[in-house]
């Protein structure tokens, strides 16, 4: 699994894969209209702080316990752990941009990728009985590509990083260069995220970010957006 190409993980985590990320700030709408977030080194402690407040101690732990329940072909553990994550994410907004991110993943990916238990996995969520979170379907999909739990937790964070530099770019507004020095300067950040998720027990799993959750809860009170969420 180690020796396997990168080419299709890759596909899965580019930015042109149809999922919807792009109209989703989660949050840093607010940061940039507080004026909290204003320049590269802002943005930069941001995202560090999403990934190990976060993606290392929420998202990325149900990611790996999915991968988990793939592995055993265990889809009723895994359609439990979908309706656990929406109540460990209580913050709306975040919630169902997780479930619509998420949804729109597993309808291009059932097309895309080969397996039985993805395609089972998406016709429930399509059927109303489970939620379809982008992590849990993001990890299902990269354990039906032969990927490891720790390549898919790299890439699902390199997700998160390059899509809130995105925004960045439109928001702030940020230069081009200075967003590649971000996402660049992330890495250390995103390799102790994976630790983290790695180790985490399930039971322990939950987002240690008040003050992002916050700014989440008040988007939608903006005077003007240009994302949803």
């Amino acid at each position: 699994m180690t020796d396997k190409s990168l080419f299709r993980l890759l596909q899965i985590s580019d930015s042109a894969f149809p999922r919807g990320a792009f109209a989703h700030s989660l949050g840093l709408e607010t940061y940039v209209q507080e004026e909290t977030i204003s320049d590269a080194d802002s943005l930069t402690e941001f995202i560090g702080n999403i990934l190990s407040c976060s993606v290392a101690t929420l998202e990325g732990v149900y990611l790996r316990e999915a991968w988990n329940f793939s592995e055993r072909e265990d889809l009723v553990g895994l359609m439990a752990l979908d309706l656990a994550f929406s109540a460990a994410r209580p913050v709306a907004s975040l919630r169902d941009a997780s479930k619509s991110v998420g949804r729109q993943f597993l309808r291009t990916a059932v097309g895309y990728v080969e397996s039985e238990f993805l395609a089972r996995y998406e016709s429930e969520v399509r059927a109303g009985n489970a939620p379809g979170h982008q992590a849990l379907s993001f990890g299902v999909a990269a354990r039906a590509l032969g990927y490891s739990c720790e390549q898919a937790l790299e890439s699902f964070c390199y997700g998160v990083v390059s899509g809130l530099v995105s925004a960045a770019v439109r928001l702030i507004p940020l230069g081009q260069t200075d967003g590649q020095r971000v996402i660049g300067s992330l890495e250390g950040a995103v390799a102790d995220a994976v630790t983290e998720a790695m180790a985490r027990p399930l039971e322990a799993a939950c987002s240690l970010g008040p003050g992002h959750e916050i700014r989440a809860m008040a988007h939608h009170r903006l005077y003007t957006r240009l994302f949803v969420s």
